[in-house]
């Protein structure tokens, strides 16, 4: 929910200032948007609360207001609000790996616009899956997509994709607004686009309608939700509180990897392991069929601090299978 960390009195308020003096003199280009935010400051914009500027250009033009007025509707705050508490436990290494990666803050906000920050998200087309929403055609060199595994349908994995592919659209055009357009209507589209246009921007690109209609909204749309969720308390939204320190601790995203190269089934490994089932499902979503693949070598993703009891459970459900087998 929104924080707010000082009580309303003449101490509290002057250690407040204080402090977000300081933060605004020290903080470093990439440390993010703070969300300590008294509503006793007065934005500079004129409203209630501390403004933060978000890391894309744009978010005060006329072309993302309708999309602001759809997610500040009484049934857009909710939906926000249940997007990012779904997304809570992925939001964290998002954050993390785009600030390793120097990427703009507000990409994290794509996954809300994709898949509801559903990492099983599959649209009625099914042409893409995942929390980043990669179709088949645009996996090659990215993800792996076979009879046995899915990685699209992978968290971790499909965010290091998208990072990669967001990274190779900006070095192809200098402009992160371009970017984010292509990753929605590739590169190409993108690129023809600016061929036919004399100025190189996304606006102009829009405004001339020389992209697809899609690709049109999807740039505003993530503008108006990266401001709303960077600047809840300006706006008056209750939304899930989003630390963005990305080198705080997470359980999320602190997991064991072992390397398999034989069909071990999760159901039974589980079992072995006293855990819960649902635990190694959730962990290991790229995985179609609940066990690793038989004839290629899988990270299997763990909890933290299994790997050996893992080791011992497969060496145990190996040896029980060739007793079967043998019987």
């Amino acid at each position: 929910m929104g924080r707010h960390l000082y009580r309303r009195n003449d101490v509290a308020r002057a250690a407040a200032l204080a402090l977000v003096c300081a933060a605004s003199a020290f903080a470093s280009p990439k440390s993010g948007p703070q969300e300590f935010a008294p509503e006793e400051f007065v934005s500079p914009k004129g409203g209630a609360g501390f403004y933060h500027e978000i890391d894309l250009p744009g978010a005060d033009r006329e072309e993302v207001a309708p999309f602001k007025e759809r997610w500040l509707s009484s049934w857009g705050r909710a939906e926000l609000n249940s997007i990012l508490e779904n997304g809570s436990q992925y939001r964290h290494y998002v954050r993390r790996r785009l600030q390793e990666e120097g990427l703009p803050a507000c990409i994290e906000y794509i996954p809300v616009i994709e898949s509801s920050y559903k990492p099983l998200a599959k649209p009625a087309s099914g042409k893409s899956v995942g929390l980043w929403q990669f179709m088949e055609n645009s996996v090659e060199n990215y993800l792996r997509l076979n009879k046995w595994l899915d990685e699209r349908r992978d968290p971790w994995k499909s965010t290091d994709a998208a990072i990669k592919k967001l990274k190779a659209n900006y070095k192809q055009f200098d402009d992160w607004l371009l970017a984010i357009a292509a990753y929605n209507c590739g590169a190409g589209a993108v690129k023809r686009a600016l061929a036919k246009s004399p100025q190189k921007t996304f606006w102009a690109l829009a405004k001339a309608k020389l992209i697809p209609d899609h690709a049109i909204a999807y740039v505003p749309n993530l503008l108006a939700v990266s401001d709303i969720a960077q600047n809840s308390s300006w706006y008056k939204v209750d939304l899930p509180a989003a630390f963005y320190d990305a080198e705080i601790y997470s359980p999320f995203d602190d997991f064991d990897y072992l390397e398999t190269k034989q069909a071990v089934s999760l159901k039974a490994l589980a079992a072995e392991l006293r855990l819960d089932e649902k635990t190694l499902l959730s962990l290991n979503p790229a995985l179609l069929y609940e066990e690793t693949p038989s004839h290629e070598s899988y990270d299997l993703r763990l909890p933290r601090g299994m790997k050996a009891a893992a080791q011992d459970a497969i060496l145990t459900l190996m040896l029980k299978k060739n007793y079967a087998d043998n019987k």
